[in-house]
């Protein structure tokens, strides 16, 4: 690609970047961040449905709107015919949508399609979450996903699944880890960590958890864990750090129910700039969630140099393998007895910290960018197709 005397060019679908940066949205700029510094970079256009760029992408790459896709419904209705009209517009040879939203059910095949299907969880977990999900995976996603020339997604787990549920050939399904920024790494500035914590309202030894609080989190078991062994640990508090999404209440009945205002901190959604501060001085990061389709909260935290505990199910024992505690995220008494055992056994929890950063070091936006390219390479040289969605 990089040799070509014109290179293809590349359509890269992104929404939500102008708001809070999750998961996916950090995927998505890393992605492009780690694409744009390679040696012999493709021509890359972003297709935009944001008011802003928070993230100086714009004065990095080409781009253009989109019309009446800035909402999720909108993207997944009007947008297949106003991302099929772009791709005409602006010459593209492939468009990637890294988002899973994936409006691809326009007949046009001028363009090669590629999306990053990050999970499952909407087939896994259908009760955990809401009516658009599961609309959008049970309806749109099959048929989007018939209609691309390839699948990315994040790890083997998810990979199983979605030929599981949506019956792809392994062939059409490519894994593609995540990264770990380089901006997660110990925070050896002691006033910096303070400042922080300060700033967020934390003080003393805390557990941690990162990551939108819904059911399919298992934040009401973390609550039930936590409260088991305040006896053995009476100055241990509890960090949650993350946004409210859905199906929350029974996290708020168990909080009230075991009565742990006092000493249970809710933060909101935290910057990237204050996390690693926010890994660095917990005691040990608690990461229970019934299904993950990578799980990248865990990995900074490793790479920050704090011990994890992780569910022992989907991509999680994938992804961390012996460099945390795994365990059964429905047994309250296993979560308890694993946070107990990195708060009492101080060499288990610094052979868990020498683990986590060797094992977050293996995981680089860089690698994933190359893999990524790897692809578009190999779908552009297929050349034009029969397949339609159907």
């Amino acid at each position: 690609m990089s040799h070509a005397e014109s290179k293809p060019r590349l359509g890269f679908l992104t929404y939500g970047l102008d708001r809070a940066p999750t998961g996916i949205g950090r995927y998505a700029t890393r992605l492009l961040q780690a694409m744009a510094a390679l040696t012999g970079a493709p021509e890359i256009v972003l297709l935009t449905t944001e008011r802003e760029d928070r993230h100086g992408l714009w004065n990095r790459f080409e781009h253009h709107a989109l019309p009446f896709c800035q909402l999720l419904p909108s993207l997944l209705t009007i947008g297949n015919a106003v991302v099929a009209r772009a791709a005409h517009r602006y010459h593209l040879d492939l468009v990637h949508d890294p988002n899973g939203i994936a409006p691809f059910l326009w007949p046009e095949r001028r363009a090669r399609r590629i999306v990053t299907i990050h999970d499952a969880f909407a087939y896994v977990c259908p009760d955990e979450h809401d009516w658009l999900d599961n609309w959008r995976y049970r309806l749109l996603l099959p048929r989007a996903a018939r209609g691309a020339d390839a699948i990315l997604t994040d790890s083997r787990h998810s990979a199983n699944d979605l030929r599981r549920y949506l019956g792809m050939a392994s062939g059409r399904v490519r894994v593609v880890a995540c990264g770990v920024d380089s901006s997660f790494r110990p925070v050896s500035d002691r006033t910096e960590l303070s400042d922080t914590l300060s700033r967020l309202g934390i003080s003393g030894p805390y557990l941690l958890y990162v990551g939108g609080i819904n059911a399919r989190k298992n934040v009401a078991r973390l609550l039930e864990a936590y409260a088991r062994i305040r006896g053995r640990h009476p100055d241990l508090k509890l960090v949650i750090a993350g946004k409210p999404q859905w199906k929350t209440s029974d996290i708020t009945a168990t909080y009230r129910r075991l009565d742990l205002e006092p000493w249970v901190r809710f933060t909101g959604y935290v910057p990237d700039t204050d996390l690693p501060a926010l890994y660095g001085g917990a005691e040990a990061f608690v990461f229970p969630s019934l299904y993950e389709g990578f799980g990248l909260p865990p990995l900074e935290a490793m790479a920050c140099g704090t011990p994890a505990i992780v569910s022992n199910t989907s991509s999680l024992p994938e992804v961390c393998g012996d460099a945390a505690l795994q365990v059964n995220p429905l047994d309250v008494e296993a979560i308890a007895g694993a946070i107990d055992r990195i708060l009492s056994d101080h060499d288990l929890a610094d052979d868990l910290r020498r683990r986590g950063l060797a094992r977050a070091e293996q995981f680089t936006w860089e690698r994933a960018a190359r893999e990524v390219l790897r692809a578009y390479e190999q779908v552009l040289s297929r050349g034009p197709t029969a397949q339609t969605a159907s």
